[in-house]
């Protein structure tokens, strides 16, 4: 995938990457992980209807360092020292490191208005 190809090239850093097990699903979002996930089996947040994830058209990438942030509401739960995306640490994605998705026809999460999604890219952006 050119997307990450491109991370790979800029020496990206990704802490955790392993396969999402059924318990972590009703787990709370509280940030004790890092995993980068592609294929979840979940419905999308706040709906019924099923997530780009478990449609395979969808990965979330570092999210305790790329948190989603809608109002007051932080996720994972821990993550607020990553929700000021000015001072840009290992780990946080910025435009440049998601170029590679972007410029294949992904959207990127932290581009959304209502709400950012920094760890998100996805092939349909939703």
């Amino acid at each position: 995938m050119a997307g990450f190809a491109h991370l790979h090239e800029r020496r990206f850093p990704i802490e955790e990457m392993r396969i999402v097990e059924a318990w972590e699903l009703d787990a709370p979002p509280t940030g004790d992980g890092n995993n980068t996930t592609a294929f979840v089996c979940r419905p999308t947040r706040g709906s019924s209807s099923w997530s780009e994830h478990a449609q395979g058209r969808a990965v979330d990438i570092n999210p305790f360092h790329n948190p989603y942030v809608k109002g007051d509401l932080v996720l994972p739960e821990l993550a607020t020292a990553y929700v000021d995306r000015t001072e840009v640490r290992p780990g946080m994605l910025t435009v440049d490191d998601v170029a590679g998705f972007t410029g294949a026809g992904w959207g990127w999460g932290g581009h959304w208005r209502s709400l950012q999604d920094h760890m998100h890219v996805s092939a349909t952006d939703r």
